[in-house]
């Protein structure tokens, strides 16, 4: 889950049309970005999505940067993938929830028939927009079930891939003290925290886990604190929710020796010889979902789940780390997300 930063730069991109959408490009003190490269073939062993280039025009608004490896680059990767696929897609990156409304509604005037605001902290620019455009449809990164007639949330099952991570965790941690690092205790992160213990039991039952809440998403020096008070009594691999808490764990497994695993997308290239594993979220099943959705009048009122049975959620290795982490817990965790996907296991959901 992720809130917005006001500070960032507003920068607008659009992709697979000419319209140019008349939004003010903030650019002080704020380099040019490269977009990150994107990868549209299905993982194996997900299901992949079907074209819906008639189905509507989607808009997504960031909080962040498309390649930050993780929540923003998420969204921005699935966008780019219906794009490859003839939808028509815009979007506006490093977005505050202060400037939202106006995106918002720029977007609605536009004809855009899908807007997705893709952070909590877009909540009430969202309901608020939502009631002036009924015939336009709007989702945000909510996570809590609240919905009206033309906005739907989407859940970050996290959790369900954590669980997944235990396994690794109970592999590698030689103290068998976990560390959790949220950018705020709230349901979805207290959850991922909770299951990564429950997974790591499975093989190690002894094992405990330290959690602490950052205070911010993507400041990094606080969590960087926070993770080496946890190293300080023992513990020596960490699960982060929010880009911050991650980088910020990566940091302290850097000083003070440990593992990380990856928030929502690859960034092993942050850590390469702490970060063991990635927690990946594959977003393309997901806007597509939303504009079949929108496309058959069946938007309304929605709350997506979608995670490990729909190919949304998934754990990888980095290629450094699979003779470390070993062909056994690699197949365990395999075997694992089959039950999980079948339904014979059910991940438990601890929010608090």
């Amino acid at each position: 889950m992720n809130f917005a930063n006001a500070s960032r730069c507003l920068k607008f991109a659009v992709l697979g049309f000419a319209l140019v959408i008349p939004i003010t490009v903030l650019t002080s003190g704020c380099g040019p970005q490269q977009p990150p490269q994107t990868n549209t073939s299905p993982t194996p062993g997900e299901a992949a999505s079907t074209p819906v280039g008639k189905q509507g025009r989607l808009a997504v608004v960031l909080p962040g940067l498309p390649n930050d490896q993780s929540w923003d680059q998420a969204a921005y990767e699935a966008a780019q993938a219906l794009k490859a696929k003839g939808v028509e897609v815009a979007i506006a990156e490093s977005v505050s929830p202060a400037d939202a409304p106006r995106i918002l509604r720029q977007f609605a005037d536009s004809g855009y028939t899908t807007i997705i605001a893709h952070s909590f902290n877009f909540q009430d620019a969202v309901f608020q927009v939502a009631k002036d455009y009924p015939n336009i449809n709007f989702a945000w990164a909510g996570g809590i079930k609240k919905t009206g007639s033309n906005v739907a949330d989407y859940d970050q099952p996290f959790y369900q891939g954590a669980y997944m991570v235990g396994l690794v965790a109970a592999k590698l941690s030689k103290t068998g003290k976990l560390g959790a690092i949220y950018g705020f205790d709230i349901p979805v992160c207290h959850a991922m925290g909770e299951a990564m213990l429950a997974g790591a039991k499975t093989t190690r039952p002894n094992v405990q886990l330290v959690a602490s809440a950052a205070g911010d998403w993507y400041d990094p020096t606080k969590a960087r604190e926070a993770a080496i008070a946890q190293a300080d009594t023992g513990v020596d691999f960490w699960i982060g929710c929010g880009i911050g808490p991650v980088l910020g764990a990566i940091q302290a497994a850097n000083t003070k020796g440990g593992y990380v695993t990856s928030y929502v997308g690859d960034m092993s290239s942050q850590g390469p010889k702490v970060v063991a594993a990635n927690l990946i979220w594959n977003m393309e099943p997901l806007f597509s979902k939303m504009l079949e959705d929108t496309a058959s009048g069946t938007f309304a009122n929605k709350y997506y789940e979608m995670a490990v049975p729909e190919g949304v959620i998934r754990v990888d290795i980095p290629p450094a780390f699979k003779d470390k982490v070993g062909a056994d817990t690699i197949q365990a965790i395999e075997k694992t997300r089959s039950q999980i996907a079948s339904g014979e296991l059910k991940v438990p959901f601890v929010p608090k």
